[in-house]
């Protein structure tokens, strides 16, 4: 470990605080940010991809670079002029699985009671949460949305925060190494 490595971790908690105050003040302009963004690289690999494919093999050939570039540049294109939309696709989408995730996990509750185990009430309570959830998630998923964002925002946060502390924990050590070899 040397101290650009300290530097690294205490940059990239900084960062990572940043970007998770961000998520948590402003979910929504974070969110269509972030999207806009990759809409914006998506088009300018899929271009790249569909260009160099054409001049290297001339109009009629069209390869698999081609084809990938015109999915980046249409996913992109997408990704842009229907954020909101694509947003509420990926709330809904994510609800259903959650919901079939906790219907599975209502199965298997079920079954652990005829085991008599203790915990097979509170799997059947965490997993009933976890459907009510995943429904709120589909019939409204623009506030789940803004959850969700809200909480990967705090999840960086705290990854940021541990960061920092594992940053000057390093450049400490460092230090006191520093100072034993003197």
């Amino acid at each position: 470990m040397n101290k650009s490595f300290s530097n690294t971790l205490i940059i990239a908690a900084l960062i990572y605080l940043i970007l998770g105050l961000v998520l948590v003040i402003w979910p929504g302009t974070a969110r269509s940010i972030i999207c806009y963004a990759i809409g914006a690289l998506l088009i300018i690999f899929g271009l790249g991809r569909v260009l160099s494919q054409w001049n290297s093999m001339g109009f009629l050939s069209l390869g698999n670079g081609y084809l990938m570039g015109l999915v980046c540049l249409l996913m992109g294109l997408l990704l842009i002029i229907h954020t909101e939309a694509l947003t509420a696709i990926f709330g809904t989408g994510l609800g259903l699985i959650i919901m079939a995730d906790s219907l599975i996990k209502l199965q298997i509750s079920y079954q652990l009671r005829k085991s008599h185990l203790g915990s097979a009430r509170r799997n059947a309570i965490c997993a009933l949460v976890t459907l009510l959830l995943g429904l709120l998630m589909l019939f409204n998923p623009f506030k789940a949305i803004d959850a969700m964002t809200i909480f990967i925002g705090i999840c960086l946060m705290l990854d940021g925060i541990i960061n920092l502390l594992i940053g000057i924990d390093v450049r400490r050590y460092l230090n006191d190494k520093v100072t034993m070899v003197e």
